[in-house]
């Protein structure tokens, strides 16, 4: 029994989307526990609390608007 041609295309384009769903880079976190993350920029930092519709809150008392560098927040 041969597989269809419509039943390969479908299969051959899932695998595609899969993939292509998969290959997002994650961004970098480390937990320090309590709810305190620690991220290496402040874009990595805005991309994990993203991921949960959640507002950043840097926890480091520079009042720099934008962190350069690591950086230490909450997802709240």
């Amino acid at each position: 029994m041969r597989p269809s041609p419509a039943l390969l295309a479908l299969l051959s384009a899932t695998l595609v989307i899969a993939g292509c769903a998969s290959s997002r880079p994650s961004p970098r976190v480390s937990f320090l526990g309590d709810g305190v993350f620690k991220s290496p920029t402040a874009r990595d930092a805005e991309a994990y609390c993203r991921n949960f519709g959640a507002p950043l809150r840097y926890l480091d008392p520079k009042g720099v608007r934008e962190p350069v560098g690591e950086v230490t927040y909450r997802c709240d």
